[in-house]
């Protein structure tokens, strides 16, 4: 059985898709994800900020069949952390996935189960390929809302356990004006 033709309207300036599913989470969703837990505390009591939105296009979960979603990471810091995706391995490890940068400023975080990482940076027009097995993150380094595009398998599902458990071997902060990665002090190999 074959499937219709569809076609959807993505407004680029603001990262919203017409008639998708919208995922909200804000920073209270975040708990423990962030190294400075006092600088989250006190910034999920005073205003409980929006830390990104997805906008996807699901399909049945099936194998050679594809999602796609947008998602817009606002910008902000916890601490000296700038505002970042919860990241997540693929539930199926063995599917990629491909992110294209529309609008902003950030970066990939990748890592292996290992804990193997890289960090790549992002800007609009930049096309990110995550290879099987390999978690990633996002994160914004701006000062405006960074907006990107992926497009993923439908079977891929989404593995966020393993990284709200085990965290990511680095993290990116702004020290001196300067974006760096530095090594998680809380990772747990």
């Amino acid at each position: 059985m074959y499937k219709e033709p569809a076609s959807f309207k993505l407004d680029i300036e603001s990262g919203v898709i017409e008639d998708s599913k919208r995922l909200v989470r804000r920073l209270s969703d975040m708990k423990g994800y962030f190294v400075d837990e006092e600088a989250w505390k006190e910034l999920v009591e005073k205003e409980n900020p929006v830390v990104y939105e997805v906008y996807a296009v699901e399909q049945e979960e099936r194998e050679g069949d594809l999602n796609f979603a947008t998602t817009i990471l606002y910008p902000g810091k916890v601490g000296k952390e700038f505002f970042f995706t919860k990241g997540h391995f693929h539930a199926k490890p063995d599917r990629a996935e491909v992110y294209v940068a529309l609008k902003g400023r950030g970066g990939m975080l990748l890592q292996t189960p290992e804990g193997e990482a890289r960090w790549i940076p992002m800007e609009p027009g930049t096309i990110i390929y995550v290879p099987p097995y390999w978690a990633h993150r996002t994160v914004n380094t701006g000062r405006e809302p960074f907006i990107f595009l992926a497009i993923y398998p439908a079977d891929a599902g989404h593995d966020y356990g393993t990284i709200a458990k085990k965290g990511f071997s680095k993290i990116v902060i702004e020290e001196d004006g300067e974006v760096k990665v530095i090594n998680n002090p809380r990772w747990k190999a």
